[in-house]
């Protein structure tokens, strides 16, 4: 029986196994997130002494993280910065 990631992820709650891989991401960083950035990482639920996670959870983990172009000096989304070039100064020819 060869089945897909996809098709062993129909339920809402996930494996850490099965949460890494819909994350696209190694299980290590899952469990380095819980262990030395807590709170950083998605929320996990422990049932029966065994990590699991709410695909729900990581979805709106996912969507809160998506980076941002406001953070740019200026705040704009060109990269332009005032006028000032972000780009590495050329060397002289």
């Amino acid at each position: 029986m060869n089945m897909t990631i996809d098709a062993t992820m129909g339920g809402a709650i996930l494996t850490i196994d099965q949460a890494a891989a819909y994350l696209s991401i190694p299980k290590a960083t899952l469990y380095t997130w819980r262990t030395r950035r807590t709170g950083f990482g998605p929320p996990a639920v422990k049932l029966g002494g065994c990590l699991r996670y709410r695909r729900s959870d990581l979805d709106a983990w996912v969507a809160d993280h998506v980076e941002s172009f406001d953070d740019l000096p200026g705040g704009r989304e060109d990269g332009a910065a005032g006028g000032v070039s972000l780009s590495r100064a050329s060397r002289p020819r």
